[in-house]
């Protein structure tokens, strides 16, 4: 039985490591430096209730992210900026301040701002950015 059991926790260190090991590898996969300094646009937010999120005109809401750690947003008729922080392929990003003029009444400015602060998590695919969103609510696509 001590032998069984010996055996067992060898068998389950063993897969734990594997999974360590492809955890790293994956994470290191992500080059942080691909995605900075590039003017994304958004294309949509898929969101896990079923709906989304498409701007009319993707060239209006754009996310940058500059190597000093700022972010630079327009979202339709205003401009805004804040902070992100990358660790790994966790993304954060806090938007701190914003003009404050008038969109029209169709505008997604408050959903594109709403959806970056809550970033989580993001990966390149296609040449496409892709920022999952906490609680796994959503998923945000941008191209360039």
């Amino acid at each position: 039985m001590t032998i069984t059991l010996r055996k067992t926790a060898l068998i389950v260190s063993s897969c734990l490591l594997m999974v360590a090991v492809y955890v790293s590898l994956d994470a290191a996969k992500r080059d942080s430096t691909e995605i900075i300094g590039v003017d994304w646009k958004w294309q949509q937010s898929l969101y896990n209730n079923d709906t989304k999120a498409v701007p009319p005109d993707p060239a209006n809401y754009t996310l940058k992210l500059q190597a000093d750690g700022s972010v630079s947003v327009k979202a339709d008729c205003n401009r805004a900026g804040g902070t992100y922080k990358l660790t790994g392929g966790g993304l954060s990003i806090e938007i701190t301040h914003s003009t404050m003029a008038a969109c029209p009444p169709d505008s997604l400015e408050g959903k594109f701002i709403k959806d970056l602060n809550a970033a989580a998590i993001y990966f390149i695919e296609g040449g496409n950015l892709y920022i999952d969103l906490q609680y796994h609510s959503g998923t945000m696509k941008f191209s360039k």
